[in-house]
């Protein structure tokens, strides 16, 4: 599978692409998938397993996204968490742990690559204090999937599909705790 062609992206972004590729071939890492959305093991590991799961189409940022990208963010997110679950299998390892996963997109000023591409790392425990901290500390500059895709959703008015629902607002308080142990 051929990488994200430099002809979408301005001379800055394809020099930091050409830089992406090129540690990727001195690291012997490959682009893989044949799907809709490339990945690539990240050339500067965070933790013992950090991916980059790219789109196919040029997306510069995750602020040019629109609901309508909500089922190709939803595909990147699948892709990554497969690929995970791919390279934990080989290893050995069981499934992930979803408190030592973090899945999401840099937002300025810690967007360094202007091209959407989504870190999945597994697991957080191993990262230096820099990284989970600061660099991918859930907030206002590196966000989740879900937090990303949920802010599309209210931008754009989509209702919430559980709003209305008895069981959402559930109160067990009334209940005493041995009718729910």
């Amino acid at each position: 599978m051929e990488p994200i062609g430099e002809d979408d992206f301005n001379a800055y972004d394809s020099f930091r692409l050409q830089v992406l590729r090129y540690r990727q071939e001195q690291e012997g890492a490959a682009f893989e998938g044949e799907g809709e959305v490339p990945r690539h093991k990240r050339h500067q590991t965070e933790s013992k397993h950090h991916f980059l799961v790219l789109s196919k189409q040029h997306i510069a940022k995750p602020t040019d996204l629109t609901a309508a990208d909500i089922p190709l963010l939803e595909e990147m997110e699948r892709t990554g968490r497969e690929l995970l679950r791919e390279k934990l299998k080989k290893e050995g390892e069981a499934d992930t742990v979803e408190d030592m996963l973090r899945i999401g997109f840099h937002f300025t000023p810690l967007l360094s690559v202007h091209h959407l591409h989504m870190h999945v790392i597994y697991p957080i425990s191993d990262m230096g204090l820099i990284s989970r901290k600061i660099t991918f500390r859930p907030g206002k500059v590196f966000k989740s999937t879900r937090e990303l895709v949920d802010q599309l959703k209210e931008a754009a008015g989509v209702p919430d599909p559980l709003e209305g629902n008895p069981a959402k607002d559930d109160c067990h308080d009334g209940i005493p705790a041995h009718a729910i142990a």
